[in-house]
């Protein structure tokens, strides 16, 4: 996986230019240019800062290729929550229930 693509390509589909993900990421704009120019590559910890609080997913949605990005926000945090103290039996009625209402 190419990380500077995979950052221009998320950040071009969330409309945000190269000074607006620095000023989100709190990362310095021309350090962002350096890894376009030199080919350099964001440390962990950087990635983490830009792809969190820059581009507003987590790293997971980041390495999860060809997938939809679906952005993790508290109501489906609570669900998560809520899913994993089910038992087998509820989930899979709450499974059924919202294939119904697909159909």
């Amino acid at each position: 996986m190419d990380i500077l693509q995979r950052i221009t390509d998320i950040r071009k589909s969330k409309g945000l230019s190269i000074y607006e993900l620095a000023n989100k990421s709190g990362i310095a704009k021309n350090t962002i240019y350096r890894w376009y120019s030199k080919s350099y590559k964001p440390t962990l910890d950087t990635l983490q800062i830009i792809v969190e609080k820059g581009l507003g997913i987590s790293l997971v949605e980041f390495f999860a290729i060809d997938t939809k990005l679906i952005p993790v926000n508290d109501e489906i945090k609570e669900l998560v929550n809520l899913w994993t103290n089910l038992n087998d039996t509820q989930k899979q009625i709450i499974k059924q229930l919202l294939l119904s209402y697909q159909k």
